[in-house]
């Protein structure tokens, strides 16, 4: 599948979409490591940025193999989602800067670096992730039967809103 993945329409949507992202990742025990995080394309490949000590990038180094959810979820049924299984490029030095800053750029404002607190926690992102999928398993259940009757009915419970928390 690889780089097909990438020609399927939801998969499209979601990644267009400034959404977060869960990497999960496997730890030395074997256990999963899942972590939010943000996310920008490049060509046929999904980037991230992280700081090089993190234990993903640990995990990384170890065994490239990971997974990437991106999933919109809404009251209801209203969701829809892919989980792609790839493997990723750790990208650190020199390379990685403009990788990052492009991660970065889809979330906050050249002008929030301005200000010394977002820059420090920004600079601590010097390695960037490449993502590429191998393959995916996607949802959409927006247009289901079931999602049309919990619409219909304003039976769905609303979720946590995105606005920032006091």
């Amino acid at each position: 599948m690889g780089e097909a993945v990438f020609d399927d329409s939801l998969v499209q949507e979601l990644l267009g979409a400034r959404l977060v992202a869960v990497l999960s990742t496997f730890d030395e025990a074997g256990t999963i490591h899942a972590v939010p995080m943000w996310f920008a394309l490049e060509a046929r490949a999904v980037l991230l940025a992280t700081g090089s000590r993190s234990r993903k990038v640990r995990n990384l180094e170890r065994d490239a193999h990971a997974t990437l959810v991106v999933h919109d979820s809404r009251p209801g049924f209203e969701v829809c989602g892919v989980s792609m299984a790839g493997a990723v490029e750790v990208v650190s030095g020199a390379a990685a800067r403009p990788l990052v800053e492009r991660v970065h750029r889809r979330y906050v404002t050249e002008a929030a670096e301005a200000n010394e607190l977002v820059s420090v926690f920004l600079d601590s992102d010097d390695v960037a992730l490449r993502f590429r999928p191998q393959s995916a398993i996607t949802w959409d259940e927006r247009k289901s039967v079931a999602s049309k009757a919990l619409r219909d009915s304003g039976a769905a419970l609303p979720l946590v809103p995105t606005e920032p928390r006091p």
